[in-house]
């Protein structure tokens, strides 16, 4: 754990270049200070069309910095030279820039690793102020077909009278099928199926604010009705919620791993002390901070437990500072907490649970401290230390961590595999049923509390 971020950040700040003192640059990539490749400017402000050597410069610097510091010297088995060798010429002939960014997200897709990618300037603005493109609805393949899974409130397809359940019949007048499986060819690599899925689906819905896309959706008896979804500009919502149930069990759930909205969480959990089991919701919560992560493992173990392994590039652990602060220790541990929940605890999943998320409920699951309920994880479980900042206004992460569980294990690639699975089915969409929350209650209903 980093013991004071506040003295690292600011002698990062004094030493940007140094190092020996951030050897891993993660200090300053946290502050937006990452140097560009020697000799070399990073374009300020990038300019809004990328000439032939801006772009030469961008493709540098993304294949260089993979080539340096990727978490696997061997590249999960890539010939990375290779991969550069061949992308080089596709990205400098790119017709516009979007196509640019996107070849280089390509190529860093060729690692099969879901949290290396590339950004454009435009999901850079995005993520930074916390924003997202959205079509007002979700949709992933249910027994077999494309469905709604999720219809924002309020937004144009609910007021049209999409719902979920509803199949997804055409995407612009094309079967939805068909449409699909382009959208997948034209994705690039990723951890599994399911990272890849997302991927896919991004591509669909990221697009310029106020251009439209055109669905037809089948409804249960078979009617259609034909919508035309605008893209809009819509904040991230970070979302906690802790209550008891009417079966007296407690349930907490949260949309992400940021330090704020966890602190939140941990306080949710106090007030949930004296329930005779608990029921965490990590469903499309699609990870964050680490240290997080581990503030909350710490409040289920009431001694000091060893959850598993990092790994890294060196074989050595993380630190800055010349050793002083410990970004990522190789053994993974909690110290316990004589006031932690004593309870069982089942965590639901599914396919948008990645990462932080994984690795939380991963880590209970061995060691069998909790049972999983829902359906297998994304398998996107990797970290990060930090946005390289990209001449001419793109972001670059890429995976500089591995984790192993304690029982050997590792989610990278294969997912959270649940205890009780629970697929979601047409009519559990339909009729708004939460099949996995009511398992989990069964299941809680039949498990002992833990030895203290």
């Amino acid at each position: 754990m980093i013991r004071s971020r506040a003295a690292a950040a600011a002698l990062a700040a004094a030493c940007a270049g140094c190092s020996l003192l951030d050897p891993y640059d993660m200090l300053g990539r946290q502050l937006g200070t990452i140097p560009p490749p020697p000799t070399e400017v990073v374009p300020s402000p990038p300019p809004a069309t990328l000439g032939r050597e801006a772009r030469l410069r961008a493709f540098d610097f993304v294949w260089r910095t993979i080539d340096e510091r990727y978490r696997d010297p061997a590249f999960n088995g890539v010939d990375w030279k290779a991969v550069g060798g061949r992308y080089r010429p596709l990205a400098l002939a790119a017709p516009d820039d979007g196509r640019f960014w996107d070849a280089l997200d390509r190529m860093t897709g060729e690692l099969g690793d879901s949290h290396t990618r590339v950004e454009s300037p435009e999901e850079v603005e995005l993520r930074e102020h916390r924003e997202s493109i959205s079509l007002g609805i979700a949709f992933a393949p249910v027994e077999g077909r494309l469905a709604v899974t999720y219809v924002a409130p309020d937004s144009d397809a609910w007021w049209a009278g999409v719902r979920p359940g509803m199949i997804v019949a055409a995407i612009e007048g094309k079967p939805a099928g068909q449409a699909y499986e382009e959208l997948l060819a034209r994705a690039p690599r990723s951890s599994t199926p399911r990272a890849r899925r997302f991927a896919a689906l991004h591509r669909l819905v990221f697009g310029p604010v106020g251009s439209r896309v055109a669905f037809a959706f089948e409804r249960a008896d078979a009617s259609r009705i034909d919508v035309s979804l605008e893209r809009r500009k819509v904040p991230r919502v970070r979302k906690e919620t802790s209550r008891v149930l009417p079966s007296g069990y407690g349930y907490l759930q949260f949309s992400e791993w940021t330090v704020g909205l966890t602190l939140r969480a941990l306080r949710g959990l106090e007030e949930l002390q004296g329930t005779p089991g608990l029921i965490i919701d990590l469903r499309n919560n699609p990870g964050g901070s680490v240290d997080a992560v581990n503030w909350m493992l710490d409040r289920f173990f009431t001694h000091r437990t060893e959850l598993g392994r990092a790994t890294t590039r060196s074989g050595k652990p993380v630190t800055v500072l010349f050793g002083l602060v410990d970004v990522v220790r190789l053994h993974r541990e909690v110290p316990g907490d004589p006031d932690a929940y004593r309870g069982p605890v089942v965590v639901l999943v599914n396919a948008g649970t990645a990462s932080g998320s994984e690795l939380f409920a991963g880590s209970l699951q061995a060691v069998g401290r909790a049972k999983v309920v829902g359906e297998t994880s994304c398998g996107c479980l990797e970290a990060f230390l930090g946005y390289a900042r990209i001449p001419g206004g793109g972001a670059l992460a890429y995976s500089e961590v591995g984790f192993t569980l304690a029982n050997g294990k590792r989610i990278e690639g294969v997912g959270v595999v649940p205890d009780v699975p629970v697929p979601v089915t047409l009519e559990d969409l339909r009729t708004s049923r939460d099949r996995a929350l009511e398992e989990a209650q069964a299941l809680l209903a039949t498990m002992r509390r833990p030895a203290s």
